[in-house]
């Protein structure tokens, strides 16, 4: 059971969850309602938002400690070798080898639009494409 505490205009969800090893975590994450809603709307979707939230933290999806590279092997792991065309697997294999090479070693909760805008911006530069050396 998660707990809730109202901080100023913002909600705070808090949860402990076991990891791998039987140690608790304190997994926690900030909700704010939108304007115009009453309190029991709020309240309702409070609850709504606290299942949600512990049922992520549950199936591990509040870890945000996992980085790019991690995830990226993970989905091809567990989707895309499963539900893919073999030819649109060795295609999203070179696109995920330069992003990996690029972005890989960033965490995903601290990886940022403005790396993600800068990484795409850098495909539009001389020398993006391996072969011709053009901007892709």
């Amino acid at each position: 059971m998660a707990s809730i505490r109202k901080r100023g205009d913002s909600y705070q969800i808090r949860t402990l969850i076991k990891d791998e090893s039987g140690k608790y975590i304190s997994e926690s994450m900030t909700w704010k309602p939108e304007k115009g809603m009453t309190e029991r709307q709020i309240k309702k979707e409070l609850e709504r938002q606290e299942v949600l939230f512990e049922k992520r933290c549950r199936e591990g999806d509040a870890d945000s400690t996992i980085k790019v590279k991690e995830l990226s092997d993970l989905w091809f792991e567990e989707y895309a070798k499963l539900n893919l065309k073999n030819t649109t697997l060795d295609k999203l294999y070179i696109v995920s080898e330069r992003v990996n090479n690029s972005l890989g070693q960033i965490e995903i909760g601290k990886l940022s639009a403005r790396q993600i805008q800068l990484y795409i911006n850098s495909l539009a530069k001389e020398g993006a494409n391996m072969k011709t050396g053009t901007p892709l």
